[in-house]
């Protein structure tokens, strides 16, 4: 299974071919990923991760497109990004753009701003990420269901009260 880890920085995954701008130790290439297109053929990865990646490049649109190409017929992205009305959304001054509920909806089959498309498998909110006490499974995990049961409700009334730091999208190549 072909593997593909987009702007890994320092988080190198051992069964992905690890890509970033910085030449960082566990890097496997080095590429600007705002330049098109990447160095890979197309149709060549089962599988793309973008792990907090996807919020510090130029165009959204030109890099999903890039993935798009990139994915052979039925492959998975997954996507882990700072939820909008999370304090990680603002911390850094890279980020060019926040993620929603609904932002990948916009490139699936309905959507019409792309060629890119997408079949959405599984997206979910998390009230909190990393490894801290307060960020552990047994604090966050009622949180997490709760939003989970009624998201756009969540997002519509509840998100700048109690505000999430990541969202995770599962989604599918369509081609």
């Amino acid at each position: 299974m072909n593997k593909l880890h987009l702007g890994c920085g320092r988080n190198i995954l051992e069964e992905y071919l690890n890509v970033d701008v910085a030449k960082l130790p566990g890097v496997d290439v080095v590429h600007d990923l705002d330049k098109f297109p990447y160095p890979f053929k197309k149709n060549h990865f089962d599988e793309v991760f973008c792990k907090h990646f996807l919020e510090h490049v130029e165009d959204l649109f030109a890099v999903l497109e890039e993935i798009n190409r990139l994915l052979k017929p039925q492959g998975r992205l997954k996507v882990i990004a700072p939820y909008f009305s999370g304090q990680g959304a603002f911390n850094d001054p890279q980020h060019k753009r926040f993620f929603t509920y609904k932002t990948f909806d916009y490139f699936s089959e309905k959507g019409y701003y792309s060629k890119a498309k997408f079949k959405i498998i599984r997206k979910r909110i998390f009230f909190f990420s990393g490894k801290s006490f307060m960020n552990s499974k047994f604090y966050s995990l009622p949180f997490d269901f709760i939003i989970n049961l009624f998201p756009l409700f969540y997002q519509r009334f509840f998100c700048w009260v109690f505000p999430s730091s990541e969202i995770h999208y599962l989604l599918e190549v369509i081609k």
